[in-house]
């Protein structure tokens, strides 16, 4: 009798698992076909919700990088000279200003327009730096000159994945919001590149781009140097019965000068000139080392174009050889504080700048060279 209770009290307990366990995976199904179901209804406004979510963050940090840095700018300007309420509402003005490409319907001329406009906008621009800080020198103006610029394009960045982020929200645009997600972090890698430049151009010290006009100091160390063109200078110098004409940006003020102007006119003046040599920063690939040397053919200059279409176009109507040397770096070294793995490089482009030299010239002829880039913090 006892037997019997206690198989049918086993049998009861089986039983009732077996229900209980039915039952949570009818529940279970039941769960698993709403949860399929919401998100092919709702999977993208929640895949935006989130993809928005990150990109706001990055949005709030670029925030902080542009409102940081025009404090900055205010700060620097007032010091010397400038009454507050107008350097704020002028700072303002010149963060918002722009300059606009001339029409490439018809190319012909189209450098020379450039050119042009972009002159006319750095007098613009530098009148009004010069009408907010009164009691500063050249040298200070240049380098507050670069700090707003600085300033301009954190200001830009801020400004344009605003856009793309309020676009992206406001029509729940997902190839929009995964597309700017993906942006983001080259743009991130930009802004934090130009935040970090500020204290450089505020203290007056070399970047990492202030290298070509280190290797030219050094290699005019001693010798007469005479302006040539808009804040450009040169010098002459001799290695081994050569003679050497030396090109750099005016320093130690931050500017890169116009030596596509000033290789024309020193070609022009001397037309025997055997070859043309430049260096420059370049910007390296994922997976190089900061410092790197390449050598090559051709102008290494950067900007919009308008000094290399001179270099080169005064070049081949002389029929002179090109060379180049670069060091790389991450667009971060290249426009922060110049780091010494950058500068323990100079010497080793040096000693290849002589043995391009050796190789290609004879002695007796002339070689000009030159060191491209800011030169601030560089005499």
């Amino acid at each position: 009798m006892y037997v019997t209770a206690f198989w049918c009290e086993q049998k009861l307990l089986q039983v009732y698992f077996q229900t209980v366990a039915e039952t949570l995976n009818f529940l279970f199904n039941i769960l698993w076909v709403v949860l399929v179901m919401a998100f092919l209804f709702y999977g993208n406004r929640l895949q935006i919700y989130m993809s928005l979510r990150q990109v706001g963050k990055n949005l709030q940090a670029l925030e902080r990088m542009r409102t940081q840095s025009r404090q900055r700018i205010i700060d620097e300007l007032t010091k010397h000279g400038g009454e507050q309420s107008l350097v704020k509402s002028e700072v303002d003005r010149i963060l918002a200003s722009i300059m606009i490409e001339p029409v490439n319907m018809d190319p012909s001329g189209i450098v020379y327009k450039l050119e042009h406009l972009i002159k006319t906008y750095e007098d613009y621009f530098k009148s009004k730096v010069a009408k907010l800080t009164p009691n500063a020198g050249k040298v200070l103006r240049q380098n507050l000159s670069n700090l707003v610029e600085v300033g301009m394009q954190l200001d830009y960045l801020y400004r344009y994945v605003r856009h793309l982020y309020t676009s992206a929200k406001k029509y729940n645009d997902l190839f929009a919001v995964v597309q700017l997600q993906m942006m983001m972090p080259t743009l991130m890698d930009t802004a934090n590149a130009y935040y970090s430049a500020v204290d450089a151009f505020t203290e007056g010290q070399p970047i990492g781009d202030s290298f070509g006009p280190m290797v030219a100091s050094k290699l005019m160390e001693g010798a007469n140097v005479k302006l040539v063109a808009e804040e450009t200078v040169y010098a002459e110098t001799e290695y081994q019965g050569r003679k050497l004409l030396i090109v750099k940006a005016e320093g130690p003020g931050g500017t890169v000068g116009r030596p596509g102007e000033a290789i024309e006119k020193l070609l022009t003046l001397y037309p025997s000139v055997s070859m043309v040599v430049t260096v420059d920063a370049a910007l390296k690939l994922e997976g190089e080392n900061s410092g790197e040397v390449a050598e090559g053919v051709g102008a290494a200059i950067g900007g919009p174009g308008v000094d290399r279409y001179r270099i080169e176009g005064i070049a081949t109507s002389h029929n002179v050889p090109m060379y180049a040397i670069v060091v790389k770096m991450s667009e971060k070294e290249a426009i922060g504080k110049m780091k010494n793995e950058l500068k323990a490089q100079v010497d080793e482009v040096i000693r290849r700048f002589r043995r391009l030299l050796e190789e290609k010239t004879k002695p007796g002829t002339m070689v000009l060279f030159a060191g491209i880039g800011n030169t601030i913090g560089v005499v």
